[in-house]
C-alpha cells in the first residue's frame, strides 16, 4: 500500500486531496537595488493576485544573499531557490529563509554534500524538491520514464534515512509522453507530492498545447500537486495558463472567466485589442464572474445574456450589459473603465 506524504512550503501544504498549486519562475537575476526589489515585490503581489501560489528563483551566487533574504521575509507567497552543482548555495538559500530548495542530488556531487543540505532543511523546516529532467540523467538500459522514477525513489530513500520527509518530486522532459509516463509510473510507486511540468516547452502556443496534453491527463488521474506551464515568454502568461488549466479541470474555483470572440470581418468593436488592455486586471480579481467581450451583433447580445458582465460593439455603438440586461451605451474611451467598475461593484 502506498504511504502518502504531505509537504509544507512556507504557509502552504501540498499532498493528496489538497488543492493543486500554481508555480512560476522569476525570469531574471535577483536585483540588488532597493528600488528594484520593491518593484519586484509589487510584481510578486500581482502574480499572487492572478493565482500564483509559489515562485522559484535561480540562486547562482552568494552575492544574492542579502536581496533574497529580504524577498523571503516580505514575499506574500513562498519562495523557492533553484540550486545546481554547489551545495553551499543550497545551505545559504536555506539561511536566507527560502521555503523550499530545488536540487538534483545527482549534480550536487558527493553524497555527504547532499546530506548536509538535507540536514539543514530538516533543522529549518524547509522543503526540498528533487528536480530531475530527462536531459540531466545518465543514459541506462532502462527506459527514460523508469530511469527518472527509479532515480527519484533512490534519492527519497537517502532523505528518509536522515529522517527527512518534506520532499517534493518533479520528473520533467521536453517530450510530453516521457513526462506523462514518468509521473504516472512514480505515482504508482510513491505517495510523495509531485510538481508537474513539461520542460523547455517553447512559446505560448506550443507550451500550452504540450503542457495541457501531458499535465491535463495526469491531473485528471489525480496525479500532481503543483504545476508550472513553462513558457518562453511572460511569467504572467505562465500563471494565467496554469490557473486556466486547473479551472477547466474543475480543480480551482473562483476568479474571472473571460468569454471573448475571435475578431472577424464583421467586427465593429476591436474586441481583441480591448481584451489585451484589460485582461491582466480582470485576472487579478477573484470574484466568480463571467465577463464577455464581443465584437459584433451576431454573438454579442447572445453571449451577453449568459454573462455576469458584457461589453459588445454593434455598429458604431458599444453597449454594457450586467446580468444579461442592457445597462447603458458607452463611448469607446469609457468602455474599459465601465467594465472594471461593473466588476468592482458586482456581488
Amino acid at each position: 500500500m502506498i504511504e502518502y506524504h504531505t509537504s509544507t512550503i512556507g504557509d502552504r501544504k501540498i499532498g493528496k486531496d489538497l488543492p493543486v498549486l500554481v508555480q512560476t519562475m522569476y525570469d531574471s537575476a535577483i536585483p540588488h537595488d532597493k528600488a528594484e526589489l520593491q518593484e519586484l515585490l509589487r510584481r510578486i503581489g500581482a502574480l499572487n493576485a492572478m493565482g500564483c501560489d509559489i515562485l522559484r528563483f535561480s540562486y547562482p551566487s552568494l552575492e544574492d544573499h542579502e536581496s533574497f533574504s529580504w524577498l523571503c521575509k516580505h514575499s506574500p507567497i513562498p519562495l523557492v531557490a533553484d540550486i545546481h552543482f554547489d551545495y553551499t548555495l543550497a545551505l545559504d538559500a536555506i539561511a536566507c529563509g527560502a521555503h523550499k530548495v530545488r536540487i538534483n542530488p545527482g549534480n550536487i556531487g558527493a553524497r555527504w554534500k547532499v546530506d548536509e543540505v538535507v540536514r539543514s532543511a530538516l533543522d529549518n523546516n524547509v522543503a526540498i524538491r528533487i528536480g530531475l529532467n530527462s536531459g540531466s540523467l545518465p543514459k541506462g538500459e532502462e527506459s527514460m520514464p523508469h530511469l527518472m522514477s527509479n532515480s527519484a525513489l533512490e534519492y527519497l530513500g537517502w532523505f528518509e534515512s536522515l529522517g527527512f520527509y518534506n520532499s517534493v518530486v518533479s520528473l520533467k522532459a521536453s517530450a510530453t509522453e516521457t513526462t506523462y509516463e514518468a509521473n504516472r509510473l512514480f505515482a504508482s510507486q510513491s505517495g510523495y507530492p509531485l510538481h508537474l511540468g513539461v520542460t523547455e516547452a517553447g512559446s505560448v502556443v506550443s507550451s500550452v498545447t504540450r503542457s495541457t496534453w501531458a499535465l491535463g491527463r495526469l491531473l485528471a488521474l489525480g496525479i500532481g500537486n503543483t504545476l508550472r506551464i513553462s513558457i518562453t515568454g511572460d511569467i504572467e502568461t505562465e500563471v494565467q495558463a496554469g490557473v486556466e488549466l486547473l479551472r477547466t479541470l474543475g480543480l480551482r474555483k473562483g476568479g474571472i472567466r473571460i468569454v471573448s470572440c475571435p475578431r472577424c470581418g464583421r467586427h465593429s468593436f476591436d474586441s481583441q485589442g480591448f481584451l489585451q488592455s484589460i485582461e491582466k486586471e480582470l485576472l487579478s480579481v477573484q470574484k466568480p464572474l463571467t465577463v464577455a467581450i464581443m465584437g459584433c451583433q451576431v454573438n454579442g447580445p447572445g453571449e451577453a445574456k449568459h454573462a455576469d458582465i458584457a461589453i459588445t460593439g454593434i455598429g458604431k455603438d458599444i453597449f454594457l450589459y450586467e446580468k444579461g440586461e442592457l445597462v447603458r451605451k458607452v463611448k469607446l474611451e469609457e468602455a474599459r473603465e465601465a467594465v472594471l467598475e461593473a466588476v468592482r461593484n458586482a456581488e
